[in-house]
């Protein structure tokens, strides 16, 4: 929720949001064509209390199939609210924040309880909380920031990583440089690092990359000079590094976190300098290695500088591989843009016309939901038919297929593991495989979301799930972890056969002793692999290893080399 200089502190917020109620007054201009991110506007969001209104940030899908976000005005105490609306634009409140709740920016997280989480910047103790949200509307306040050591002010809504902990950040820079913290299932709090000196006012929400790293954005950082942000991974321990900054010479100020593309590389954006002085869009090795992909130009693509109180949102990436993201202001008509970038880096814009019938100044991180479509929010503008009207909800069409979507905490597990999935015509005649093979235990949560068992057998792959005559896959690869339970014989020397038993096996790729690989092993099958000690091999115990495309399993116990 930055502008390309330090904004105030509280009262700078709500300076900020009385400027969003008053933008949908101040356009004025002429249309330009639409291009490929065309959106259809599926509802407009009225400005009365039983509504909620100015939505942004972060948008889910439920296990019911509908999509959930936060709208920050509007609500019956004037505070905001939770929407749900369905894929064609069916829209309801399910919770209206109580009146000392209130400029809830964060958007939402669905957790892998089915339960939604967000943040709010103001709340009774003074320094923010974050909130659980049953999908029936039924409200818990979960965490209270005291206010000690940066915990304090969350403008995000924190993240469920795969280790089953909720993370996120506080802070709000120069006032509140922030903190990253955990959050267990149960309630637990712990701060992992406060931001102090130059580290300060994370610019984003966080990230789990396949590394198990978590990373975020900073406005400003001890690794380059003040102001020009740069990107920083910190481990779920709490270990923090600043992997990248930016410098002067091309584009600086993030305006988005990071999130990690299909080829492994962080992608994100910026918004001042760069060859058009407007920011680019970027990616970035977790080893810190940058590209630059694409220049903005806030005149013919709009920018993503922040000029209508809202937090920075992140980049979307596709089933087929493209970019999507939102520039929240400037263009020919000042009222922002949806753009795409194509792995071919070949980039287009839709830029939001006057009057803003669709629309202006787009605020949310956009979702593809399982059915292929793309799907995002407005704070401003709507059509004719709602008056008064604050906000819209879109979608645009991709071209993408249906598709099935893993549980973002479940994209990993051993045989015999609860994996659930969301998707649409789901029934009991469905078959869900992993790498091809079939599971035996489907669980049924209404037509939109599942529970499959990895079966024993399953493969290191996509996973489909087969209805009739539609498959839908995942865009994600499930990693089937190995697991070793046992071995026999105990000990022997170099040439013993030695048996390992365990789950998970039949994709093996390598056996070890120690850190010396067997040259003759065989796959005998999903829970058995047979193993010659190989030479090489001092007297003592030794780990033995074994190696899938899902991971690596060491045994519980040791093999004594005779």
């Amino acid at each position: 929720m930055k502008s390309n200089h330090r904004q105030g502190n509280r009262s700078g917020v709500i300076a900020m949001v009385l400027t969003m109620l008053a933008v949908v007054a101040m356009f004025a201009g002429a249309g330009v064509p639409a291009h490929a991110q065309t959106p259809t506007t599926l509802h407009g969001f009225q400005n009365v209390p039983t509504d909620a209104c100015q939505p942004g940030n972060n948008i889910v899908q439920g296990r019911d199939g509908n999509m959930y976000g936060i709208g920050l005005g509007c609500g019956t105490n004037n505070t905001g609210a939770v929407y749900k609306i369905s894929p064609t634009g069916a829209e309801s409140v399910v919770f209206n924040f109580p009146s000392n709740w209130s400029f809830c920016f964060s958007g939402l997280t669905v957790g892998s309880d089915g339960n939604f989480y967000g943040t709010c910047f103001s709340t009774p103790g003074g320094n923010g909380g974050i909130f659980k949200l049953t999908p029936a509307g039924v409200f818990t306040d979960v965490h209270d920031f005291n206010g000690v050591n940066g915990d304090t002010e969350p403008l995000y809504a924190p993240i469920q990583a795969t280790d089953g902990n909720f993370y996120g950040v506080t802070g709000y820079d120069p006032y509140s440089c922030g903190n990253v913290y955990k959050l267990t299932a149960a309630g637990v709090y712990t701060s992992l690092h406060t931001f102090t000196g130059k580290d300060c006012g994370p610019a984003s929400s966080l990230f789990q990359a396949s590394d198990g790293s978590l990373y975020g954005t900073l406005y400003t950082c001890s690794i380059n000079a003040d102001g020009l942000g740069c990107v920083y991974k910190i481990t779920t321990a709490g270990v923090f590094t600043e992997i990248y900054g930016f410098p002067s010479s091309s584009g600086y100020h993030p305006c988005t976190g990071v999130i990690q593309g299909k080829d492994g590389k962080l992608y994100g954006a910026t918004n001042l300098a760069a060859a058009n002085n407007s920011g680019s869009i970027y990616k970035l090795t977790t080893a810190g290695v940058y590209t630059d992909l694409h220049d903005f130009n806030q005149t013919t693509d709009a920018s993503c500088v922040d000029n209508a109180g809202r937090t920075d949102v992140n980049l979307l990436q596709v089933t087929d591989g493209s970019f999507y993201g939102v520039n929240g202001s400037y263009g020919p008509n000042g009222n922002g843009s949806i753009y795409k970038l194509t792995s071919a880096k070949v980039f287009s814009a839709f830029l939001f016309p006057n009057p803003p019938v669709d629309g202006a100044l787009p605020s949310s991180t956009l979702i593809q939901n399982t059915n292929g479509l793309v799907y995002g929010t407005t704070p401003s503008g709507g059509p004719t038919s709602c008056s008064p009207c604050q906000g819209t909800f879109f979608s645009v069409a991709t071209g993408d297929a249906a598709f099935v979507n893993l549980e973002p905490t479940q994209k990993t597990g051993l045989v015999g593991a609860s994996i659930g999935m969301f998707g649409q015509g789901f029934s009991s005649a469905s078959v869900v495989k992993f790498g091809g093979v079939a599971s035996t235990s489907v669980t049924l949560s209404g037509t939109t979301y599942l529970t499959a068992k990895v079966p024993t057998g399953a493969l290191t792959a996509a996973v489909t799930v087969t209805t009739g005559s539609t498959t839908l896959t995942s865009p994600q690869t499930f990693k089937v972890k190995p697991k070793i339970t046992s071995f026999t014989p105990t000990s022997g020397t170099t040439g013993t056969l030695v048996t390992i038993n365990g789950t998970g096996l039949i994709q093996a790729t390598s056996v070890k002793f120690g850190t010396v690989k067997a040259t003759t092993f065989t796959v005998v099958s999903d829970s058995k692999v047979t193993a010659d000690v190989p030479s090489g091999l001092s007297p003592g115990t030794v780990t033995i290893s074994i190696t899938t495309p899902g991971g690596t399993a060491n045994s519980p116990t040791k093999f004594t080399v005779n």
